[in-house]
């Protein structure tokens, strides 16, 4: 998606942030709308997903404070694993 976006095709991502605590979730979040996207819902453990144009991809990589970027259907934040903690 990132080297051949689709044009005016949307994708919903897992944006995982490098510190989790405010204000880099926030800050991160308002660099997210600024380059066109929106954010979602904030997830655990300091991820937002968020949905923007394939096209903007490029931007998003280069916003400060983002550690990792995920397609939203590789992740489930389902909050039942099936198993004891």
């Amino acid at each position: 998606m990132r080297e051949n976006p689709q044009d005016g095709e949307r994708v919903t991502l897992v944006v995982e942030i490098s510190d989790a605590r405010e204000p880099q979730v926030s800050a991160v979040g308002d660099a997210i709308e600024a380059i066109g996207g929106s954010v979602e819902k904030e997830l655990p453990y300091g991820s937002l997903q968020v949905t923007l144009q394939q096209a903007a991809i490029e931007k998003l990589c280069t916003v400060e404070g983002i550690s990792a970027l995920k397609t939203a259907n590789t992740i489930g934040y389902t909050g039942d694993a099936g198993e004891d903690a």
